[in-house]
Protein backbone atom coordinates (compact mmCIF):
# COMPACT_ATOMS: atom_id res chain seq x y z
CA UNK A 1 0.00 0.00 0.00
CA UNK A 2 3.05 2.41 0.96
CA UNK A 3 4.37 1.85 -2.77
CA UNK A 4 0.99 2.31 -4.10
CA UNK A 5 0.26 6.28 -1.94
CA UNK A 6 4.06 7.12 -2.79
CA UNK A 7 3.74 6.32 -6.61
CA UNK A 8 0.24 7.80 -6.00
CA UNK A 9 -1.77 5.06 -7.73
CA UNK A 10 -4.78 4.90 -5.63
CA UNK A 11 -5.86 8.84 -6.24
CA UNK A 12 -4.90 7.75 -10.00
CA UNK A 13 -7.07 4.14 -9.54
CA UNK A 14 -9.92 6.64 -8.20
CA UNK A 15 -9.99 9.17 -10.45
CA UNK A 16 -9.95 6.43 -13.43
CA UNK A 17 -12.72 4.58 -11.79
CA UNK A 18 -14.35 7.77 -11.30
CA UNK A 19 -14.18 8.82 -14.54
CA UNK A 20 -15.23 5.75 -16.31
CA UNK A 21 -18.85 5.46 -13.91
CA UNK A 22 -19.25 9.01 -15.03
CA UNK A 23 -18.92 7.84 -18.70
CA UNK A 24 -20.96 4.69 -18.30
CA UNK A 25 -24.03 7.26 -16.66
CA UNK A 26 -23.52 9.67 -19.46
CA UNK A 27 -23.77 7.68 -21.73
CA UNK A 28 -26.80 5.67 -20.60
CA UNK A 29 -28.28 8.84 -20.32
CA UNK A 30 -27.06 10.02 -23.30
CA UNK A 31 -28.72 6.84 -25.16
CA UNK A 32 -32.10 7.35 -22.84
CA UNK A 33 -32.83 10.70 -24.12
CA UNK A 34 -31.99 10.22 -28.25
CA UNK A 35 -34.24 7.08 -28.05
CA UNK A 36 -37.05 8.87 -26.15
CA UNK A 37 -36.82 12.02 -28.30
CA UNK A 38 -36.62 9.64 -31.81
CA UNK A 39 -39.68 8.33 -30.53
CA UNK A 40 -41.73 11.50 -29.63
CA UNK A 41 -40.15 13.12 -32.81
CA UNK A 42 -41.41 9.76 -35.19
CA UNK A 43 -45.00 10.39 -33.12
CA UNK A 44 -45.73 13.60 -34.05
CA UNK A 45 -44.32 13.28 -37.31
CA UNK A 46 -46.60 9.47 -37.87
CA UNK A 47 -49.66 11.64 -35.94
CA UNK A 48 -49.66 14.63 -38.64
CA UNK A 49 -49.03 12.14 -41.60
CA UNK A 50 -52.71 10.47 -40.43
CA UNK A 51 -54.22 13.55 -40.66
CA UNK A 52 -52.71 14.99 -43.22
CA UNK A 53 -52.86 11.87 -45.60
CA UNK A 54 -52.36 14.06 -49.56
CA UNK A 55 -48.90 15.10 -48.40
CA UNK A 56 -47.55 11.92 -46.43
CA UNK A 57 -44.69 11.23 -48.50
CA UNK A 58 -43.24 15.17 -47.43
CA UNK A 59 -44.16 14.36 -44.04
CA UNK A 60 -41.91 11.02 -44.44
CA UNK A 61 -38.76 12.60 -45.97
CA UNK A 62 -39.29 16.25 -42.84
CA UNK A 63 -39.05 13.27 -40.47
CA UNK A 64 -36.01 11.78 -42.13
CA UNK A 65 -34.35 15.21 -42.09
CA UNK A 66 -35.00 16.23 -38.28
CA UNK A 67 -34.17 12.74 -37.23
CA UNK A 68 -31.15 13.08 -39.22
CA UNK A 69 -30.05 16.39 -37.93
CA UNK A 70 -30.90 15.24 -34.44
CA UNK A 71 -28.87 12.27 -34.77
CA UNK A 72 -25.66 14.37 -35.51
CA UNK A 73 -26.32 16.92 -33.08
CA UNK A 74 -26.63 14.20 -30.26
CA UNK A 75 -23.17 13.00 -31.20
CA UNK A 76 -21.58 16.52 -31.13
CA UNK A 77 -23.09 16.58 -27.66
CA UNK A 78 -22.08 13.21 -25.83
CA UNK A 79 -18.40 13.84 -27.33
CA UNK A 80 -18.79 17.25 -25.57
CA UNK A 81 -19.64 16.03 -22.64
CA UNK A 82 -17.13 13.37 -22.56
CA UNK A 83 -14.42 15.71 -23.13
CA UNK A 84 -15.70 17.45 -20.47
CA UNK A 85 -15.44 14.70 -18.34
CA UNK A 86 -11.96 14.12 -18.91
CA UNK A 87 -11.11 18.01 -17.98
CA UNK A 88 -9.94 18.74 -21.64
CA UNK A 89 -10.81 22.14 -21.46
CA UNK A 90 -13.56 22.01 -24.44
CA UNK A 91 -14.04 25.94 -25.42
CA UNK A 92 -9.85 26.25 -25.70
CA UNK A 93 -10.56 23.05 -28.05
CA UNK A 94 -13.11 24.58 -29.90
CA UNK A 95 -10.58 27.89 -30.37
CA UNK A 96 -7.79 25.89 -31.28
CA UNK A 97 -10.35 23.91 -33.92
CA UNK A 98 -10.87 27.24 -35.52
CA UNK A 99 -7.64 27.65 -35.95
CA UNK A 100 -7.31 24.20 -38.00
CA UNK A 101 -10.45 24.74 -39.49
CA UNK A 102 -9.17 26.86 -41.44
CA UNK A 103 -6.72 24.49 -42.99
CA UNK A 104 -9.65 22.27 -43.43
CA UNK A 105 -11.96 24.51 -45.16
CA UNK A 106 -11.56 23.42 -48.45
CA UNK A 107 -11.95 19.73 -47.45
CA UNK A 108 -15.37 20.85 -45.27
CA UNK A 109 -16.93 23.17 -47.89
CA UNK A 110 -18.16 20.05 -49.97
CA UNK A 111 -19.62 19.02 -46.69
CA UNK A 112 -21.75 22.63 -46.10
CA UNK A 113 -22.53 22.70 -49.58
CA UNK A 114 -24.52 19.03 -49.11
CA UNK A 115 -26.57 20.12 -46.24
CA UNK A 116 -27.39 23.60 -47.26
CA UNK A 117 -28.25 22.23 -50.60
CA UNK A 118 -30.27 19.57 -48.67
CA UNK A 119 -31.89 21.94 -46.53
CA UNK A 120 -33.15 24.13 -49.70
CA UNK A 121 -34.64 21.08 -51.64
CA UNK A 122 -36.55 20.28 -48.61
CA UNK A 123 -38.08 23.66 -47.59
CA UNK A 124 -39.20 24.43 -51.23
CA UNK A 125 -40.34 20.96 -51.76
CA UNK A 126 -38.55 20.05 -54.63
CA UNK A 127 -38.64 16.57 -54.39
CA UNK A 128 -40.30 13.84 -51.79
CA UNK A 129 -39.61 10.51 -50.68
CA UNK A 130 -41.32 7.91 -53.79
CA UNK A 131 -40.84 10.21 -56.56
CA UNK A 132 -39.15 9.73 -59.63
CA UNK A 133 -36.71 11.96 -60.23
CA UNK A 134 -33.59 12.91 -63.62
CA UNK A 135 -30.10 14.40 -62.98
CA UNK A 136 -29.86 15.99 -66.21
CA UNK A 137 -26.31 16.57 -65.61
CA UNK A 138 -26.00 13.11 -63.82
CA UNK A 139 -28.02 11.09 -66.53
CA UNK A 140 -29.51 9.04 -63.85
CA UNK A 141 -33.37 8.25 -62.98
CA UNK A 142 -34.38 6.61 -60.11
CA UNK A 143 -36.82 6.69 -57.59
CA UNK A 144 -35.90 8.70 -54.63
CA UNK A 145 -36.10 6.48 -51.03
CA UNK A 146 -33.75 8.64 -48.65
CA UNK A 147 -33.51 12.44 -48.31
CA UNK A 148 -30.66 12.73 -45.89
CA UNK A 149 -28.93 15.83 -45.13
CA UNK A 150 -25.62 15.39 -47.21
CA UNK A 151 -26.94 12.81 -50.26
CA UNK A 152 -30.11 11.48 -51.88
CA UNK A 153 -30.73 8.09 -52.17
CA UNK A 154 -32.12 6.86 -55.35
CA UNK A 155 -33.22 3.20 -56.77
CA UNK A 156 -32.90 2.73 -60.49
CA UNK A 157 -35.50 0.98 -62.62
CA UNK A 158 -32.15 -1.74 -62.71
CA UNK A 159 -33.04 -2.20 -59.05
CA UNK A 160 -29.13 -0.32 -58.29
CA UNK A 161 -29.18 2.00 -55.08
CA UNK A 162 -27.47 5.69 -56.42
CA UNK A 163 -25.76 7.71 -53.66
CA UNK A 164 -26.30 11.48 -54.81
CA UNK A 165 -24.21 14.05 -52.71
CA UNK A 166 -26.44 16.96 -52.63
CA UNK A 167 -23.91 19.44 -54.06
CA UNK A 168 -23.58 17.26 -56.98
CA UNK A 169 -27.79 18.25 -57.61
CA UNK A 170 -27.82 21.09 -60.25
CA UNK A 171 -30.11 20.02 -62.54
CA UNK A 172 -33.26 17.95 -60.59
CA UNK A 173 -36.43 17.18 -62.62
CA UNK A 174 -39.09 15.58 -60.73
CA UNK A 175 -40.92 13.26 -62.88
CA UNK A 176 -44.07 12.46 -60.43
CA UNK A 177 -44.98 15.99 -60.21
CA UNK A 178 -47.30 16.40 -63.29
CA UNK A 179 -48.76 13.91 -65.88
CA UNK A 180 -46.24 13.28 -68.47
CA UNK A 181 -46.66 12.50 -72.39
CA UNK A 182 -44.54 10.19 -74.89
CA UNK A 183 -45.55 9.31 -78.40
CA UNK A 184 -45.97 6.25 -80.20
CA UNK A 185 -45.01 6.26 -83.85
CA UNK A 186 -45.70 2.92 -85.79
CA UNK A 187 -44.22 3.46 -89.37
CA UNK A 188 -46.42 3.06 -92.52
CA UNK A 189 -46.67 2.61 -96.13
CA UNK A 190 -49.32 3.69 -98.63
CA UNK A 191 -50.04 -0.53 -98.56
CA UNK A 192 -50.79 -0.61 -95.05
CA UNK A 193 -51.83 2.73 -93.87
CA UNK A 194 -55.02 1.92 -93.63
CA UNK A 195 -54.84 -1.26 -91.88
CA UNK A 196 -52.37 0.01 -89.22
CA UNK A 197 -54.36 3.22 -88.87
CA UNK A 198 -57.68 0.94 -87.82
CA UNK A 199 -55.78 -1.24 -85.55
CA UNK A 200 -53.99 1.62 -83.13
CA UNK A 201 -57.64 3.08 -82.72
CA UNK A 202 -58.87 -0.68 -81.73
CA UNK A 203 -55.85 -0.89 -79.02
CA UNK A 204 -56.30 2.71 -78.06
CA UNK A 205 -60.07 2.10 -76.90
CA UNK A 206 -58.52 -0.24 -74.38
CA UNK A 207 -56.30 2.84 -72.94
CA UNK A 208 -58.41 5.56 -71.73
CA UNK A 209 -54.82 7.56 -71.51
CA UNK A 210 -53.92 7.04 -75.47
CA UNK A 211 -55.39 9.20 -77.99
CA UNK A 212 -54.45 8.87 -81.99
CA UNK A 213 -52.55 11.80 -83.08
CA UNK A 214 -52.66 11.37 -86.59
CA UNK A 215 -50.16 11.02 -89.85
CA UNK A 216 -46.41 12.73 -88.92
CA UNK A 217 -43.28 12.71 -91.67
CA UNK A 218 -39.89 12.51 -90.37
CA UNK A 219 -37.29 12.60 -92.43
CA UNK A 220 -39.15 11.95 -95.58
CA UNK A 221 -40.77 8.53 -93.34
CA UNK A 222 -44.58 8.70 -92.84
CA UNK A 223 -45.67 6.82 -89.04
CA UNK A 224 -48.95 7.07 -87.05
CA UNK A 225 -48.82 8.83 -84.22
CA UNK A 226 -50.39 8.24 -80.90
CA UNK A 227 -50.29 9.65 -77.35
CA UNK A 228 -49.77 8.74 -74.46
CA UNK A 229 -50.58 10.68 -71.07
CA UNK A 230 -50.06 9.94 -67.39
CA UNK A 231 -47.63 9.70 -64.44
CA UNK A 232 -44.35 8.96 -65.56
CA UNK A 233 -43.60 5.63 -64.31
CA UNK A 234 -47.17 4.20 -65.73
CA UNK A 235 -46.58 5.22 -69.56
CA UNK A 236 -43.17 4.17 -69.21
CA UNK A 237 -44.37 0.66 -68.58
CA UNK A 238 -47.45 0.89 -71.10
CA UNK A 239 -45.24 1.99 -74.19
CA UNK A 240 -43.66 -1.20 -75.08
CA UNK A 241 -47.08 -3.16 -74.46
CA UNK A 242 -48.99 -0.70 -76.39
CA UNK A 243 -46.63 -0.90 -79.43
CA UNK A 244 -46.44 -4.52 -79.06
CA UNK A 245 -50.34 -4.32 -79.83
CA UNK A 246 -49.73 -2.02 -82.63
CA UNK A 247 -47.07 -4.13 -84.23
CA UNK A 248 -49.33 -7.58 -83.25
CA UNK A 249 -46.11 -8.94 -81.18
CA UNK A 250 -48.32 -10.25 -78.60
CA UNK A 251 -50.71 -12.41 -81.36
Amino acid sequence: MSILKYLHLEKLLDTAVEKIIYIIIASVLFYIFYRILRKIIKHLFDNYSRINLVDSARVLTLSRLTLSVFQYLTVFLYIYTILGVFGLPVASLLAGAGIIGVGLGFAGRDLMTDIINGFFIIVEHQVNVGDTVNFKNLDITGTVTVIGIRSLTLKTGAGALVFVPNRNITALANLSRLDHYIFLDVPVTSENVADVKERMIKVNKNYPNTEFVGVQIVDEKVYLRSQLTGPYLEISELKAQILSKYYRLDD
